[in-house]
């Protein structure tokens, strides 16, 4: 016989039958969250980010999702680009973080900081050529029509570059 204690034993049970009692763990509802918010019920989506968050709280997807919904929700640029700060903060090279974070920047007018976290994104996942884009609009809004119009040619020079990867695959 084992010389285990009961309360060892039951501490056991519970641990591997908690999926069985319902429990959900913070990628999975991170997920359901997602799916929600893709199908445009944005207030779900966002009660269910902040439950992935009580869960995890530094879990940057979390932050992520919920800085994302609050960016489609009227009004919460602010909330938003404070969740997406903390994607990036857990996770320091989290490009699609950093894209939505100069989204944000871009839509409270925050050009410089946008302008920041376009380039950054584009540095971490250089398949992001729209992040070449965005840089290059915000430019023009700030009447840098040369920076601007680097960062077109950039991004130009990308989509041609895919467009062509994408036909030489189809040969």
């Amino acid at each position: 016989m084992s010389d285990r204690s009961p309360a060892y034993i039951l501490i056991l049970i519970l641990l591997f039958s908690a999926p069985s009692f319902g429990l959900e763990n913070s990628t999975d509802l991170y997920k359901k969250g997602a799916r929600l918010a893709l199908n445009g019920k944005i207030d779900e989506a966002i009660l269910v980010f902040k439950k992935v968050i009580d869960i995890s709280p530094y879990y940057c997807m979390g932050h992520y999702g919920l800085g994302k919904a609050y960016l489609y929700k009227y009004g919460m640029i602010d909330e938003a680009i404070r969740q997406l700060r903390l994607s990036v903060k857990y996770d320091t090279r989290f490009a699609k973080g950093y894209f939505y974070l100069g989204m944000g920047y871009l839509l409270s007018g925050k050009y410089v900081d946008a302008i920041h976290s376009f380039r950054t994104a584009y540095r971490y996942n250089e398949a992001m050529s729209e992040a070449l884009y965005n840089t290059g609009a915000v430019y023009d809004l700030m009447d840098r029509s040369y920076k601007a119009q680097v960062y077109f040619g950039k991004f130009g020079a990308e989509s041609k570059s895919k467009e062509e990867e994408m036909e030489s695959d189809e040969i």
